[in-house]
């Protein structure tokens, strides 16, 4: 599905209702004192597919503070989950957690991602990708790690919004959903997740699971 296509499906209701929960700095949260910054309803999404694809491990790029990795750690009884491994270009200071670890690396490189794989192992993975969110960079984690998610497990790309409310840092080279468009055109093993997405989002489009 091109991004074109994608960017129709969404009314000026959505995008309005989402402009409005930006300006109130709905995004700003945390999880156990932690920074975290997601929309309350995209953490709903994202325990909801992650709790019906039920991961072993879940890869996430994009650590931040580390308030969403220790999130989903917490949901770790309720998915069977047995690891998070959550990765950023940038060192800081981040939650201890026996479930989750924390790298510190690129994880457009090659190099990087063969750490990764080994890591994961082939268990069951589910991927979040949360780093950088200019389109070049994704089509690299786009290439790199959608082949650990294996059948019945999700990809989630987040941020799309960049895409959908044209941020003018974006506007030349595209963000997420510019580079989750042409993904789509060349792997149509992944489909969009039904019942997950919710009208208010910043990952418009962006919940996977591979058939």
């Amino acid at each position: 599905m091109q991004a074109g296509r994608m960017n129709r499906r969404i009314g000026w209701l959505r995008k309005f209702a989402l402009k409005a929960a930006i300006r109130r700095k709905e995004d700003f949260q945390e999880f156990g004192g932690v920074g975290l910054r997601k929309l309350p309803s995209d953490c709903l999404a994202i325990y909801r597919l992650l709790y019906r694809c039920k991961p072993r491990v879940v890869l996430e790029t994009g650590s931040s503070q580390g308030g969403s990795a220790l999130m989903i750690a917490a949901w770790a009884d309720h998915l069977g989950l047995e690891q998070i491994i959550s990765v950023d270009i940038h060192d800081a200071p981040r939650p201890r957690h026996p479930l989750i670890r924390f790298l510190v690396g690129d994880s457009s490189q090659p190099q990087f991602s063969a750490t990764i794989h080994e890591m994961v192992g082939g268990r069951a993975c589910s991927v979040i990708l949360d780093s950088d969110h200019h389109a070049p960079h994704v089509r690299k984690e786009l290439a790199l790690y959608h082949d650990l998610v294996k059948s019945g497990q999700a990809l989630i790309v987040e941020d799309t919004l960049v895409d959908v409310l044209r941020f003018r840092k974006f506007r030349g080279e595209g963000g997420p959903l510019r580079a989750l468009g042409e993904f789509l055109a060349t792997h149509p093993e992944f489909v969009e997740a039904e019942g997950v997405e919710p009208y208010l989002t910043t990952n418009y489009c962006g919940y996977l699971v591979r058939t």
